[in-house]
């Protein structure tokens, strides 16, 4: 074997010292171009695959041990959540994230964005399509319309009686209603209260007690007219209607707050809708728009920009939920500012009945998830103490399981945030009656029909802004509800004895039996 010789000034060196020929600054091989040829393809092929090691990360040889096969990782099992709020929050963020990495199932949590404001639109179409997450919050309106058409899992079999006993009695009792057909579907583990809230800084400055906010409609329309009259060459209204979140406005400062009168418009002893007992409402609101103590453009105004007027000190008075709390403290307030239970109609129906407060939209699981078992552990997930903590520390929710609200220390920094936990005037009421036609692409219709909130949302903006007689507009509605009632008590899903409790008491709304309850213990 012939050995390849370099002359480097006159002597001539074999290629079994490698290091030395990469330190000759001349040398001349004696076989010519094609032995330089030769190196070149070595020294490039040597780099090459050190830097392929390198990027890599693989060793320089593969692994040949023999009757060993590379086993590449398991997927993990992605399950689809919509939530309708928190989705953005940094915490709840991370909390998903926590748990997509050190949960041992190998599951993976995937939020679905879907816009707030078009959240309940958006799910039914989904889900009538067959598209839905499989693990979403839902109104409670449309509860028992989603048990009936089959879109909701039955979680009764996953769940135990130790398990269950973490919620308060009265959320184990709505949740296992007659509605849901003997199943359970879903568990409310926090609620949503609506208060009113107020500037004391405008208060004081148009002459009105900071620590006595109005406790009639009356006295609400007066302060706002002194707020807005005392605040008129520096622009200070004293109360906003941001109805360009009809739901955040008018469904919680209309409808909700004035159950704390008595007032609701759906009526659980007749089983019928009466939407006439929002007239002193709409009435005092049309009178405040007159006068200019109504912040101006209120069809547009959005929730978030009524918190940060109110937050710069240039709204006297609005009503707000307490799942409204974080965001105005994002604002940052530089007024000290109060919170108070709603008005009513006047003093002789103050606490007429229960001041509504409303369970915030469960989590259910879809009938069609992919994969149950981890649809269901992603459902326990978000209902775990852990979770429900950090939401309360966060300001996002009230939970009512584990007694969290209850932890010394708990809500240490909220400040005002314990205000809007649930008192004794307050109360969840039964389910009313939801009727979903339009969703639904099983309905034939030759013209567009109308249900859920909508309509009746555009019908209050429509009474405030004087287009249509007070009285004449909420009569019609009123006709119209009653009408899909007494249609959908033709079909086979929806039973009007469900709703109806002929001794329903509104100071003390869960206390009744409603008709189809006392049919199935046999008393009439």
């Amino acid at each position: 074997m012939k050995r390849l010789l370099f002359k480097y000034k006159n002597s001539y060196v074999s290629h079994d010292n490698l290091s030395f020929y990469f330190s000759l600054k001349r040398y001349r091989p004696v076989k010519g171009r094609q032995s330089r040829f030769h190196l070149y393809l070595i020294a490039v092929l040597g780099c090459g695959l050190v830097i392929y090691t390198l990027g890599s990360n693989r060793p320089l040889l593969p692994d040949l041990t023999p009757g060993e096969k590379a086993v590449p990782a398991a997927q993990p099992t992605r399950v689809r959540v919509a939530l309708s709020d928190w989705t953005e929050n940094l915490e709840v963020k991370n909390a998903i994230s926590h748990y997509n990495k050190t949960n041992p199932d190998q599951i993976e949590i995937v939020p679905m964005n879907l816009a707030t404001d078009a959240y309940d639109d958006t799910l039914n179409m989904l889900i009538t399509s067959g598209q839905g997450p499989d693990v979403f919050s839902v109104d409670n309106a449309w509860l028992a319309t989603y048990v009936n058409k089959g879109y909701l899992a039955n979680l009764s079999a996953e769940l135990d009686a130790g398990w269950l006993l973490r919620f308060p009695v009265w959320a184990r009792a709505y949740a296992s209603g007659p509605l849901f057909k003997g199943g359970i579907y879903f568990m409310p583990s926090s609620i949503d209260t609506v208060r009113l809230i107020y500037n004391k800084q405008l208060f004081r400055t148009a002459g009105l007690d900071p620590e006595q906010p109005p406790h009639t409609f009356a006295a609400l329309e007066q302060a706002a007219l002194q707020i807005s009259r005392a605040g008129a060459p520096v622009n200070k209204y004293g109360f906003a209607l941001p109805a360009g979140d009809s739901r955040a406005s008018l469904q919680a400062g209309l409808e909700l707050s004035n159950t704390y009168s008595g007032y609701y418009l759906y009526d659980y002893r007749s089983g019928r809708y009466d939407l006439s007992v929002y007239a002193p409402w709409l009435q005092m609101v049309r009178e405040m728009k007159q006068q200019g103590s109504l912040y101006p453009g209120e069809t547009l105004l959005k929730l978030s920009s009524a918190l940060r007027q109110f937050a710069d000190g240039n709204i006297g008075m609005m009503y707000v939920t307490s799942k409204d709390y974080v965001r105005l403290q994002e604002y940052m307030p530089k007024d000290d500012w109060g919170v108070a239970l709603p008005p009513a109609a006047d003093l002789s129906r103050r606490g007429a009945g229960a001041l509504m407060m409303v369970p915030h939209a469960p989590l259910v699981v879809n009938s069609a998830a992919q994969s149950r078992e981890a649809a269901v552990k992603v459902w326990r997930f978000f209902q775990s103490q852990e979770f429900l903590g950090m939401l309360y520390q966060q300001a996002l929710a009230l939970p009512v399981t584990d007694g969290i609200m209850d932890q010394p220390g708990a809500s240490r920094g909220l400040r005002h945030f314990r205000e809007f936990y649930p008192t004794a005037a307050e109360s969840v009421y039964p389910l009313s009656p939801q009727i979903m036609d339009q969703y639904d692409p099983n309905t034939v219709s030759m013209e567009p029909r109308y249900s859920g909130d909508r309509p009746r949302m555009q019908l209050y903006l429509r009474i405030i802004a004087g287009d249509i007689p007070l009285d004449q507009g909420l009569g019609s509605e009123s006709e119209r509800l009653n009408q899909m009632l007494d249609i959908a008590a033709t079909g086979y899903s929806f039973r009007r004895e469900e709703y109806i409790y002929p001794q329903f008491d509104p100071r003390s709304p869960l206390l009744g039996e409603s008709l189809q309850s006392r049919s199935g213990s046999g008393r009439e």
